[in-house]
């Protein structure tokens, strides 16, 4: 229960997307005043599920056209049974829209427009089920060997169904009398079906898309709902007729999980994000232009449904190819430039890091022996010697903190610098920086403050990393602080997310230059306050590699106000509850002017 809880908290919007058709329902069922009998009462109510089921076919076939290629590279036991269930409800909508009585196949039998849909979820179903089971390796081996095998079986099994539908709709008709324990079993069946699938598609890692198979648990629960409005709701009313919307919703989101796919992707799947965007928007349109076409050429010419649909959609086609191709030839352009890109990046990658490898030898040398020498080691040294070796050693520290950043900015763009988390004390970790921030504080005369809020919990974080971005972002607020100015540093905890804020009495950061600071390299043009060359950089790329934020505003000391956020698992934060901090606010104050600093409880 606690999950279910949880998961609510994170994802509000899913949890009303799958509310609302439940609520509906239920106000349907409690008052029947207001679920009407809509089935019989326009002919356009026909028209109109006519439409939404021919959209919802054409949207099922794109998601099962490209689930594969969307899902994964090589073809699994799970994208196979994925992709022949989204064809399954293709074919099925079809069969119920071309059955819809007097709208295309005048004459056509109602049994089998019903049929058709009572049908549709159970057989998809037990498809989505079996993507979602864990085959053994050589279950899996035999099922991808012979997917011709299977698919050569499913095309036999549907071109039967429809010889059956249209052929001897009597069949459907003599199946109507065992109303209502076949499609309440059937009804039941899938629901548990979806369910299932929807649980496992949380329990598995589809792929190792976290996006994806989050999405498709919510495509089976939507689906398993669209059921439950057959089962529950009274046939040609609202409570019945709700199944189609539903089911629009959930393909709509299967769509949607496989179009993120493409954008995520390395390289750019212009083409086929057109392909499967493209190719829907045209068939609404062409579908919404035959009644504007039928209105108007039916008035002299007497033109029916079934000669101006198949004349709309081919013109729709034959649109979609010519796009496509120009869409097509422009997306291997754009793949070739990024392939160009990515070689000199590559390139000038490798030999930044030859360059700084080179470079970081020969000081680590130099320092050692600056070290040597301020320690006195080799000979005694005057008062003005030992501060020129201490402002040499500085330096030379400073240049091999860049390097550094330099390398870790490098691998971090590249995606070869992985974290190492563990957990931490974080606040530890920002009053240690603090701490050795006050010398330089007090040459200054500057007030350094630490505050923060009660119960700050340990999280899970690269220790070594999170304690160089506060070490950027304090020395940075230091440098930046005019003399007798202020630093006030204030960790606080929020809903999911620690929040580090550094104020100061700088010049600030212009707006126009805000982001820019971030930038490689970057020097704010005409300002007092200049870019600190890798340091920003190294510390947003932390930052967003932890799933965090690093932005820059204006302070209320009137200098910039860096704003670090780092998110945590609440669940975790009640686990570690007892290595907390205690209960009380913190406060550690360093005044420069009295060089003194005293930690006070509040």
């Amino acid at each position: 229960m606690s999950d279910l809880v949880y998961v609510i908290k994170r994802r509000p919007i899913t949890a009303v997307l799958l509310a609302i058709p439940l609520v509906i329902l239920a106000i349907l069922r409690l008052v029947p005043m207001l679920d009407i009998h809509a089935w019989s009462l326009s002919w356009y109510t026909r028209l109109i599920q006519y439409y939404l089921g021919t959209f919802a076919s054409f949207i099922a076939l794109i998601a099962a056209l490209f689930a594969n290629s969307a899902l994964g590279k090589e073809t699994t036991a799970r994208s196979i049974f994925l992709t022949m269930g989204f064809t399954a409800v293709s074919a099925l909508f079809l069969g119920s829209s071309l059955a819809t009585p007097n709208i295309l196949i005048y004459g056509a039998s109602n049994s089998t427009f019903v049929w058709s849909l009572r049908l549709c979820l159970p057989i998809s179903g037990f498809f989505f089920a079996a993507a979602a089971r864990d085959w053994s390796q050589a279950t899996e081996f035999f099922i991808v060997k012979h997917q011709r095998v299977w698919w050569l079986i499913g095309v036999i099994l549907i071109a039967l169904y429809g010889i059956v539908s249209f052929g001897k709709p009597e069949i459907f008709d003599y199946l109507m009398r065992f109303d209502p324990f076949f499609p309440s079993l059937f009804g039941a069946v899938s629901i548990s079906l979806l369910v299932w699938t929807a649980w496992q598609s949380r329990v598995l890692n589809w792929y190792g898309n976290r996006m994806i198979y989050g999405r498709l648990a919510v495509v089976f629960l939507l689906l398993a709902e669209a059921q439950l409005t057959l089962i529950l709701g009274i046939s040609g009313q609202l409570s019945w007729l709700m199944y189609h919307p539903i089911v629009i919703t959930a393909l709509v989101v299967a769509l949607s999980a496989i179009l993120k796919s493409f954008q995520s992707s390395r390289d750019v799947q212009l083409s086929r994000y057109f392909a499967a965007l493209g190719s829907i928007l045209i068939a609404g349109l062409s579908l919404a232009s035959v009644e504007f076409g039928l209105y108007w050429l039916n008035i002299a010419n007497k033109i029916d449904r079934s000669t101006l649909i198949p004349l709309s959609l081919t013109q729709g086609a034959l649109s979609f190819v010519v796009l496509y191709v120009i869409v097509h030839y422009l997306n291997r352009l754009i793949n070739e430039r990024s392939d160009i890109l990515r070689r000199e990046q590559h390139q000038r990658s490798e030999l930044t890091q030859l360059i700084v490898h080179d470079l970081k030898s020969p000081l680590t040398v130099i320092l050692s022996g600056m070290n040597l020498l301020a320690k006195e080691k080799l000979g005694t040294l005057t008062e003005t010697q030992k501060r020129l070796v201490e402002n040499l050693e500085k330096s030379g520290v400073d240049i091999l903190n860049m390097i550094n950043d330099l390398l870790d900015v490098e691998r971090l763009e590249a995606g070869v610098l992985n974290l190492q988390k563990s957990l931490t004390d974080t606040f530890s970790l920002l009053r240690h920086q603090f701490e050795e921030n006050q010398i330089l504080a007090s040459t200054n005369k500057q007030k350094l403050s630490l505050t923060c809020d009660p119960n700050i919990p340990q999280i899970r974080v690269d220790r070594g990393m999170i304690s160089r971005v506060f070490a950027n972002l304090l020395s940075n607020a230091v440098k930046f602080t005019p003399e007798r100015g202020r630093v006030l540093v204030h960790m606080a905890r929020q809903p999911n997310q620690l929040v580090v804020t550094i104020a100061d009495s700088g010049p600030g950061v212009p707006l126009h230059e805000r982001e820019r600071i971030f930038e490689k390299f970057a020097q704010i043009k005409g300002a007092e306050r200049r870019g600190a060359g890798l340091g920003l950089t190294f510390c947003r790329m932390v930052a967003e590699a932890h799933g965090g934020s690093l932005t820059v505003g204006e302070s209320e000391l009137g200098g910039a106000l860096f704003c670090l956020t780092l998110p945590f698992a609440e669940e975790e934060a009640i686990v570690f509850a007892d290595v907390s901090l205690p209960s009380s606010s913190f406060d550690w104050v360093f005044d420069s002017a009295s060089a003194h600093h005293s930690p006070n409880p509040n």
